[in-house]
């Protein structure tokens, strides 16, 4: 059994190097692959309108919907760029919008995008449910999709301003993997902080793994998963 663990793509022009190599990564996808957990910030902004999709995913969508059409079973997780889900995806996979935990052999997995495990950072949780909240997505819904996109496009712009390193990991986020570790998983697995590394955590039922994931736009770093085996790889273009 495998599975492909992937964040932090943010994708925003189909002929940047990022968005080229994601489509050539899909296209050689092993035959055998059972799983792609895209893991959030697959997009670098995406909102699930119900009958539209923004021009620019065209083409990463097409490549989604071939896998999944071959059996590959695809689990989108929405991180902070993405604020909804909607059809355009539900219908490629399953939709997560928090966390989940699946079952992959003997393991028991945590999964989220990771924008929400830093339980001190009281100001990112208030904006998320705002942006979230059912009248604002109401609002975008009645906004031209050209109109949305121009004013999301602003904002990462203006985030991107501040620089695109990879973002130093909260006290808060360590302990709050620890305690989730405690429960009845074997490991968690997360994006967001651009950084491919694996830590672990003493726990009352032994040592158990974090993986957070590297930035796909930056390093094409995945995670992969094969028979009880985890390993970072980094896809490198022929």
């Amino acid at each position: 059994m495998k599975a492909i663990f992937l964040a932090d793509a943010h994708l925003r022009d189909p002929d940047s190097p990022a968005y080229r190599d994601l489509l050539n990564f899909f296209g050689q996808l092993p035959a055998d692959l059972d799983r792609l957990f895209l893991l959030g910030d697959l997009f670098d902004f995406w909102h699930g309108y119900r009958d539209v999709v923004f021009t620019v995913y065209v083409p990463v969508l097409a490549a989604l919907e071939k896998l999944s059409r071959c059996g590959v079973g695809i689990g989108f997780y929405a991180g902070n760029h993405e604020i909804s889900c909607g059809p355009a995806l539900e219908k490629l996979g399953s939709c997560t919008n928090h966390f989940d935990v699946v079952e992959l052999g003997t393991e028991k997995l945590y999964l989220t995008h990771g924008d929400q495990l830093d339980p001190d950072d009281h100001g990112y949780h208030l904006w998320r449910a705002l942006v979230r909240s059912r009248p604002l997505l109401g609002i975008i819904d009645l906004l031209p999709a050209s109109l949305t996109w121009k004013a999301a496009s602003r904002l990462s712009r203006q985030s991107r301003s501040h620089g695109d390193s990879s973002k130093a990991i909260p006290p808060g986020v360590y302990r709050r993997c620890a305690g989730l570790l405690e429960q009845e998983v074997t490991a968690l697995v997360c994006g967001h902080f651009h950084q491919a590394r694996c830590e672990v955590f003493s726990t009352s039922s032994g040592p158990r793994p974090a993986y957070f994931l590297g930035a796909w736009e930056r390093d094409r770093s995945y995670l992969e998963w094969d028979s009880g085996r985890f390993q970072f790889n980094n896809f490198k273009p022929s």
